[in-house]
């Protein structure tokens, strides 16, 4: 029995069809969304910022797949709806959004703030790492602390403050707050949750 013959036809439909899946299944995964769970940001675009800056940061921090994804999203999203992205405006999204979701929020969802008296320092709050983790917060970068000595060791960029020495020849006490504002006093173990006064 003769093998039945597949025509040149068929064969071109069925790599042309098997393209097409596959360009679908490709240009679905670039606007999908990065997580499954993630919890709700806040993120805050600077009256200077340019979109670029915008997409580049969404992607730097986990929020979009593919940074032209979300241009085009943007590009199609304004088209429709003939609106821009707010400048100095906080927007709260989450990692495990789409695209086109992030792309609606960008255009609709902005909320103004008032910057005249100083921004925080970061465009994300909670704060964020590069590829979109939570940073840890002040507290859980000072979880070592235990100590008078330990509080001694991590004041610097976060912050922190030792007693005086006039207060220390006046009491007789070292004190020590550390960044993520316990008191630690010289001798004693622990410490205090309010720093006394």
């Amino acid at each position: 029995m003769a093998k039945p013959r597949i025509s040149g036809t068929t064969r071109f439909a069925v790599v042309v069809l098997a393209l097409i899946v596959g360009l679908f299944f490709i240009i679905q995964n670039a606007f999908a969304a990065p997580k499954k769970f993630s919890p709700v940001i806040k993120y805050r675009i600077s009256q200077t910022a340019t979109q670029m800056a915008i997409t580049g940061d969404l992607k730097y921090y986990g929020f979009v797949k593919y940074e032209p994804a979300l241009n085009f999203a943007l590009f199609i999203k304004r088209g429709i709806k003939g609106k821009d992205i707010q400048r100095s405006s906080i927007y709260e999204m989450s990692q495990s959004i789409n695209t086109w979701q992030i792309a609606d929020i960008l255009l609709n969802n902005g909320v103004s703030i008032d910057c005249s008296r100083g921004c925080p320092e970061s465009n994300f709050d909670p704060e964020l790492l590069p590829g979109g983790d939570l940073a840890p917060t002040i507290e859980q970068k000072y979880e070592w602390v235990a100590t008078y000595e330990d509080c001694t060791k991590a004041i610097g960029h976060d912050g922190g403050q030792l007693s005086s020495e006039q207060y220390y020849e006046r009491t007789g006490i070292r004190k020590c707050v550390s960044p993520d504002g316990r008191e630690f006093t010289q001798g004693k173990e622990g410490w205090s949750d309010q720093p006394s006064s």
